[in-house]
């Protein structure tokens, strides 16, 4: 099951998360330092929303949770992808090992109809099964409000392994990607349709194709 946290109380002004951002040097064992265009955007959006919650499904780091809870937003960290590889879930179908999505759901996930304001996935849908991904949008969509905003990352290259993150804020047009020292296959490349397709209950803001070749989005809910 995820470990579920929940963070209320701001400890840090952003200007003091800022001044510690731009005077890290990051080191390669750290990770790299990237910028980001959509995740601005996304936060413009949820501060605007009166009390906001987000869930953030990537793993904990505890230095976004004082950046976003000093924006006022309450914030949910449950570590996906970890929960995703657990081998409990795992069954064989039709010659082929498949994620059990009925016991994948009935223990995780568990939250209300209209629950959150906002959604941040990273790009761990890059790394599901297409199938299983769409299973989680729909399963996610009722957690969300109407008007509710995601952010989400996409992999535009489809070449073997490739490094699996955590991203850490570092500015709200800049991150951190410190590397888990794991690798995994991109399932899909998504392309600016395929997410439109894949997110059918809600609508594209922003899309952003960065030099790094991540597809940034921003999405708003129906």
């Amino acid at each position: 099951m995820f470990s579920k946290l929940k963070f209320w109380k701001p400890t840090e002004s952003v200007a003091a998360i800022h001044a510690k951002a731009k005077g890290r040097d990051t080191s390669p064992a750290e990770g790299v330092s990237r910028p980001t265009s959509a995740l601005k955007d996304f936060i413009q959006c949820i501060t605007r929303k009166e009390n906001p919650c987000v869930l953030d499904i990537g793993p904990v780091v505890g230095s976004n949770i004082e950046f976003f809870m000093n924006y006022g937003i309450k914030i949910y960290m449950e570590d996906f992808l970890a929960a995703y590889a657990q081998p409990g879930y795992s069954v064989f179908e039709d010659g082929k090992l498949k994620t059990n999505e009925d016991e994948f759901f009935r223990d995780n996930f568990k939250y209300a109809p209209e629950f959150f304001d906002g959604l941040i996935c990273w790009d761990i849908l890059s790394f599901l099964d297409p199938r299983f991904a769409k299973v989680f949008v729909e399963k996610v969509s009722p957690k969300l409000k109407s008007n509710a905003f995601v952010l989400v990352f996409f992999h535009t290259q489809q070449k073997g392994l490739v490094p699996v993150y955590k991203y850490r804020v570092a500015g709200d047009s800049i991150l951190d990607y410190v590397p888990l020292g794991s690798e995994k296959p991109i399932q899909k490349v998504y392309q600016t349709r395929d997410v439109n397709q894949l997110f059918v209950d809600f609508e594209s803001q922003k899309f952003y194709l960065l030099k790094h070749q991540i597809l940034e989005v921003v999405l708003k809910k129906k």
